[in-house]
């Protein structure tokens, strides 16, 4: 029997909690070499677009695929789940909600592993439909003394900033420049539709860690290159990915102001193979694309669940 999944039914059953720790656990034995990524490839058509990433979690016997399409501005996500032994489709899920808790739980498990410990002010840059989740990812791995937002518009960032502080008992403001946003920040997340960069390098604190969550093509740059340069780690989640996705990391590279070997996976920090970061003072940027891996151990923990409360339909196939 395969299960089929709404993304209602996603919403019913899946928490932050949940998925930070499928997030974490991945990247743990994705590191230790008990996993398989497939980088995100993509088809642009004359209406839209299609991508297809995907992934193996090997010691728990399962493989994966997400496509989703990008027509006139919307998506639709989805991802379909398989036993790596018999070949059987296990789990086709609509991927929207899911795709919102994997996005913000990688920027959280990021945190976790990158980030100074101790009470953050955070900023974030973005307040759009993934903006949300990152903010409760973060909240759930660390203390939040206070949150600036900022987006273009002032009543999308004014209404974002009491919406989110209603949600999470922290004092959210709203920014009136993306600067303001960073400045004096512990934490800052892009999470912006943007093709050029909205943090500066100059504007950020000793210690600071920046998380790029927006984009993923090599046109955009969500960071300047002074952000790059002053960076003493540069993590992403997948190299492979980066070479194609990560815009400010390839710009920077083409003008030689670093070289890909400086480039980390989130995976091997998480499990332990090098250090998050050197020192207090030590700035680090980290670009988290979102991988096809990730979205496996997403559907995996979503389809876990549905099945423990009785969630979805099940058919023949």
């Amino acid at each position: 029997m395969t299960l089929f999944l709404k993304d209602d039914e996603v919403a019913q059953c899946v928490t932050m909690d949940g998925m930070l720790e499928a997030i974490e656990s991945m990247q743990r034995d994705y590191g230790n070499g008990q996993a398989h990524n497939m980088t995100r490839r993509k088809i642009i058509a004359e209406g839209g677009m299609l991508s297809v990433m995907g992934g193996g979690l090997f010691h728990q016997g399962l493989l994966g695929v997400k496509t989703y399409t990008v027509v006139k501005g919307s998506y639709s996500f989805q991802v379909s789940l398989y036993d790596a032994d018999t070949g059987k489709l296990l789990c086709y899920t609509q991927a929207n909600r899911m795709g919102q808790l994997r996005t913000g739980a990688t920027t959280g498990i990021a945190v976790k592993h990158l980030a100074n410990p101790g009470d953050a002010t955070v900023g974030i840059i973005g307040t759009g439909g993934q903006a949300a989740t990152q903010l409760e990812a973060v909240s759930k791995i660390r203390g939040i003394k206070k949150i600036k937002a900022f987006s273009r518009t002032k009543e999308r960032r004014e209404e974002f900033a009491r919406r989110m502080t209603d949600a999470m008992g922290v004092e959210v403001s709203a920014a009136a420049t993306n600067e303001e946003a960073v400045r004096d920040c512990d934490i800052v997340i892009c999470i912006a539709a943007t093709m050029e960069p909205v943090v500066e390098g100059a504007w950020l604190k000793d210690g600071c860690t920046v998380i790029g969550a927006g984009p993923t093509t090599w046109r955009a740059r969500e960071v300047d290159e002074a952000t790059i340069t002053r960076a003493g780690k540069l993590i992403v989640d997948s190299t492979e990915q980066a070479t194609l996705e990560a815009g400010d990391i390839c710009s920077a590279v083409d003008k030689g102001l670093v070289q890909w070997s400086k480039v980390q996976e989130l995976r091997h920090v998480v499990s332990g193979a090098i250090t998050g970061r050197d020192s207090g003072n030590q700035i680090v940027y980290a670009k988290m694309m979102g991988t096809g891996l990730a979205d496996v151990a997403a559907a995996k923990l979503a389809y876990d669940l549905a099945k423990a409360n009785g969630l979805g339909t099940e058919m023949d196939w």
